[in-house]
């Protein structure tokens, strides 16, 4: 379980959508908390997604040109987002928006970049904790561990979870799993 109790609490928030079941359905789960994801072609190349407010409704845009993989983490990122930063989306500060041509009449947004691109301090902070968010909720540890022991290579792994290779090596490397395949 995560140490971090920011994502602890977060995870705990979404406790009874959790099945256990892999890969994990993030899209089921935003439906259940009224968050609408959808596909857009006009972001950015350096953009996977987004969050935002619309009058009283959370919408999560991803970028439809990503693998599967990478698109399932991006929306697992910005759940993260929202159940970690909600303070910040329901502010009138924009943190940052990669979105280009998409005219989203709140200014209020996170957007998922590259984080060492980004310039701020709290932005990667911001980033980090939803990436951490995101890499637990679909892959957590101790179901990661056992597939590491039980699978073949990274690709299975990634495969077993449905998220892209980077984000399981990622994960595999920041909990010693690498060390099993």
């Amino acid at each position: 379980m995560a140490t971090n109790p920011k994502i602890k609490n977060a995870i705990e928030k979404i406790s009874d959508y959790l099945d256990f079941k892999y890969p994990v359905n993030i899209v089921s789960i935003c439906d259940k908390l009224n968050i609408q994801v959808r596909e857009s072609l006009d972001l950015d190349d350096n953009v996977s997604g987004l969050i935002y407010k619309d009058k009283e409704d959370f919408h999560i845009l991803i970028n439809a040109c990503q693998s599967a993989g990478r698109k399932s983490f991006t929306i697992a990122h910005e759940l993260g987002h929202y159940l970690m930063h909600k303070d910040i989306l329901e502010k009138d500060a924009e943190i940052i928006s990669g979105a280009k041509g998409i005219d989203l009449d709140s200014p209020a947004c996170i957007a998922r970049q590259d984080i060492t691109a980004a310039t701020s301090q709290e932005y990667r902070k911001l980033e980090t904790e939803a990436n951490n968010f995101a890499a637990e909720i679909l892959m957590p540890e101790k179901e990661f561990l056992k597939q590491c022991i039980c699978q073949n290579s990274i690709d299975d792994i990634a495969n077993y979870f449905g998220v892209s290779i980077s984000a399981a090596t990622i994960r595999a490397d920041r909990l010693g799993g690498l060390y099993f395949l």
